[in-house]
């Protein structure tokens, strides 16, 4: 219970972490390349960005020594670009047979890699319509210079994985299994009413196969705002650990009155087929409102919590998310109260990082200065966390300016220290995404960032920053 495996290790490290503090960090800007010159902003209600929001997984990612990452041009094309690292030139392929007619900035593009036979996945343009998806042929990312980079690469779009099985999804995720399997995830279903599905793909066969359900919207649930019989998960995040555990945490919109609540968790051992809950017991079937020890930190709907934000793991095999709601105090400081504004008023947001320790137990601080943006949270070789955002939130969910903070915390502090460690200037239009597969590999943090527009809707640079953090 409680995951053993990670006890044995994690009991002994406890209490140790890196040698000194954030102080002895410098993070040094060690690229900035533009990818495309003219890439798309939108007229949609939600605002301008359409590349780098918070629910993709991946847009920006690296094998074999090349990065990938997709995107809508001004054109209003699909694009995958590709770079040779650390500083190659950027190649981009524009797929001409589709178009991209929306203005909602739900329709992002999510892409994947599958290391086992070198294919490249790419989802596209959803808001529960039918599946845009297209993948490569077997080898594009394995020898990526012995491949001509262009269209007739990939086969054509599809609405289906499994052979005679159309589906109509929101938010497409992918990710690389610890054997060099791919995962995709979305959700079935909509806002307030939807479940996440995932599926596997076979790099031996080419295949998709076993469709699932790994979370569920049905049960019922009550507070002081009213009753519902419906909700749908909003994760900051799916991850393997160190020990090959698939984690999860989220949060729930309900059906009634449409607000977020709570922090839930839970984790599978064998990708994905069983979850068990936060004290190691197997759930009956997928994670619901209703399981028992799933839901992990009580976040009432009236504290503005907001969806979809960070997740990570450290080399101890504790889970970390970082996100933003309201609390009593900040309300108080505000001149609000609870309930008061869906999202509550800017002034009371606040960064909240929890994290759980060996014994299950989650833990809790609380991060300086204002809300701007969904973080993104990281973890180097020393446990210590860092988290990535936009300081600035306009009216809607999506911005027009500001600049990308890169806050840090010490594993040695218990992550009580948390401050902000650099600031880039921007001003950007878009959500902070980052490179997991890049740090993870090669400790070089790579942003996905687009120049916010001087004119509304016009078309800017979007570029991919690079930095190193370095001991002073």
């Amino acid at each position: 219970m409680n995951g053993e495996r990670c006890l044995a290790i994690a009991f002994i490290v406890l209490a140790a972490s890196s040698s000194g503090g954030l102080a002895d960090f410098r993070v040094a800007r060690t690229g900035d390349g533009i990818v495309d010159a003219r890439a798309l902003t939108i007229k949609g209600g939600f605002g301008q960005g359409i590349n780098g929001l918070a629910f993709q997984q991946d847009a920006l990612t690296t094998h074999k020594r090349h990065q990938y990452v997709g995107y809508y041009d001004a054109e209003r094309q699909v694009c995958l670009a590709r770079r040779k690292l650390p500083d190659g030139k950027w190649e981009i392929v524009r797929f001409k047979d589709y178009d991209f007619k929306s203005n909602d900035a739900h329709n992002t593009i999510s892409i994947g890699i599958c290391p086992n036979d070198g294919t490249i996945h790419m989802a596209f343009d959803h808001h529960v319509h039918p599946l845009h998806y297209r993948v490569s042929r077997k080898g594009a990312a394995t020898n990526p210079q012995t491949v001509k980079w262009d269209a007739s690469l990939f086969g054509a779009v599809t609405s289906e994985l499994e052979k005679g099985k159309p589906v109509r999804i929101t938010y497409p995720r992918f990710w690389r299994t610890p054997t060099g399997g791919l995962q995709f995830c979305y959700r079935r279903g909509g806002s307030g009413n939807g479940d996440r599905m995932l599926v596997d793909y076979d790099g031996k066969t080419g295949k998709w196969a076993g469709t699932r359900q790994i979370d569920s919207g049905k049960g019922r649930f009550s507070d002081t705002m009213g009753k519902s019989r419906s909700r749908c998960s909003y994760p900051n995040g799916y991850d393997y650990g160190p020990r090959g555990r698939l984690h999860a945490t989220w949060v729930w919109r309900e059906s009634s009155q449409g607000a977020n609540h709570d922090l839930m968790y839970s984790y599978s051992e064998d990708g994905g087929k069983t979850w068990l809950n936060n004290n190691g017991e197997t759930l009956s079937g997928p994670p619901s409102v209703t399981s028992p020890g799933v839901k992990v930190v009580d976040i009432g709907r009236k504290y503005g919590l907001m969806n979809t934000h960070g997740q990570a793991v450290d080399s101890r095999c504790r889970v970390h998310a970082v996100m933003w709601h309201c609390s009593d105090a900040s309300l108080k400081d505000a001149g609000s109260k609870p309930g008061e504004k869906r999202w509550g008023p800017p002034a009371a947001r606040r960064y909240n990082h929890y994290w759980r320790d060996p014994t299950g137990v989650w833990r809790h601080a609380e991060l300086p200065g204002a809300v701007g943006t969904r973080p993104k949270i990281f973890i180097d070789a020393e446990d210590n966390a860092y988290a990535i955002y936009r300081n600035s939130w306009s009216r809607g969910i999506f911005f027009p300016k500001g600049s990308m903070i890169i806050a840090g915390a010490t594993a040695k502090s218990a992550w009580k220290d948390w401050k902000t460690i650099h600031v880039e200037k921007g001003p950007f239009g878009n959500e902070m995404l980052f490179d997991y597969y890049r740090w993870k590999q090669d400790k070089i943090l790579s942003v996905m960032v687009q120049t916010s527009p001087k004119k509304p809707h016009a078309a800017t640079p979007l570029r991919i920053l690079d930095f190193r953090l370095e001991r002073e």
